[in-house]
């Protein structure tokens, strides 16, 4: 949500350097500074949505989202809402759309309804600014109306992943902060939701598919990572969406040869051997249901999904091995593997 910029340089440099991660503004660009991102697959994210993934904390409020989405004439947008809801706070925090910057507020100082009323009303203003267009709004919610501004100047109005790295960067550089924004603040919210309708893959490979309904959300190969935000990061394998209630489910006959329960890197994780040299791996698992040793069958379920580990949301990643410890770079992609 958009920071007041006269407040923040008011702090102690630690506490501005602890609220960095989430601070935003409502200042325009300038100049266009250019990145080298990947470009993973721009959506245009319109129509009505369904959750793929969606948690108690947020679902109990839909009440206040449906009052207040209906007062500012945005009644569709309600799934969209606690998608964003989901991404600020996983309904966690009494602050539930981190709103209370937008108000000039220290953050987390709104409760849950003040909070969704003021967040609901925020979104509908750069909704309206934005053209109806729900990326940008997206976007400008979390970097504030400038990302608008910029758009406009930049890009002819349209969103764009690699404009928000670039405003980012541009608004760092400018005030002199570490972190601007999320520039993967759409992707990240958009997780959580699905247009209705939306096409699912269907495999025709040598592995059978991990999961009953496939949408994949990251690419095999270099990407910016989703955490860090390094550029050019390998990408050792698919990510797909999925939920806490969907089986993980092995690709291939095969023996258990790791079932690892973490809290950093992959997380919870499986990996099975289907033969001397060929491997699948299943990571970021809520839980896991196998244990090491065990034979499996093609179809049989591994565990939950989950975001255990380095994870922004609930996802499966699955990796194509053909030696355990293997660089990312060597690995295969599961795409062909899968006949996706």
């Amino acid at each position: 949500m958009k920071k007041t910029i006269g407040f923040v340089l008011f702090l102690p440099v630690l506490f501005v350097l602890a609220l960095s991660i989430v601070i935003v503004a409502a200042v325009s660009g300038g100049d266009n500074t250019t990145t080298d991102l990947e470009n993973s697959g721009e959506h245009s994210f319109s129509g009505e949505y369904r959750f793929n993934a969606i948690n108690k904390e947020v679902e109990r409020y839909r009440p206040y989202f449906e009052k207040y989405a209906k007062e500012n004439g945005i009644e569709d947008y309600v799934e969209i809402l606690m998608g964003m809801t989901m991404q600020e706070s996983g309904g966690r925090l009494a602050d539930v759309m981190q709103s209370s910057e937008s108000l000039g507020l220290p953050v987390n100082t709104l409760g849950p309804e003040e909070s969704i009323k003021q967040g609901v009303k925020y979104f509908a203003q750069v909704l309206d600014a934005a053209g109806g267009d729900t990326e940008l709004a997206l976007q400008a919610y979390n970097m504030g109306h400038g990302f608008i501004n910029y758009a406009q100047k930049h890009n002819g109005g349209k969103y764009s992943k690699e404009l928000a790295q670039q405003f980012s960067n541009h608004m760092k550089q400018r005030l002199g902060w570490r972190v601007y924004g999320d520039p993967n603040y759409v992707s990240n919210v958009m997780r959580y939701l699905e247009p209705v309708g939306d096409s699912h893959y269907a495999g025709n490979g040598e592995w059978a598919l991990p999961l009953k309904n496939i949408r994949i959300t990251s690419g095999f190969g270099p990407r910016t990572h989703p955490i860090t935000g390094q550029k050019g990061k390998f990408h050792g394998g698919l990510d797909f969406a999925c939920t806490p209630a969907d089986d993980i489910m092995a690709v291939a006959d095969g023996k258990v040869v790791e079932a690892i329960h973490s809290n950093v890197g992959y997380g919870n994780y499986v990996t099975v051997q289907h033969s001397g040299n060929e491997y699948s791996r299943y990571a970021h698992l809520s839980r896991i249901g196998v244990s090491k040793g065990d034979n499996v069958s093609q179809g049989e379920s591994l565990g939950r999904c989950g975001t255990t580990g380095s994870s922004t949301g609930n996802h499966l990643h699955l990796e194509h091995l053909t030696r355990l410890g293997q660089p990312h770079a060597e690995k295969k992609d599961p795409k062909k593997t899968l006949g996706l």
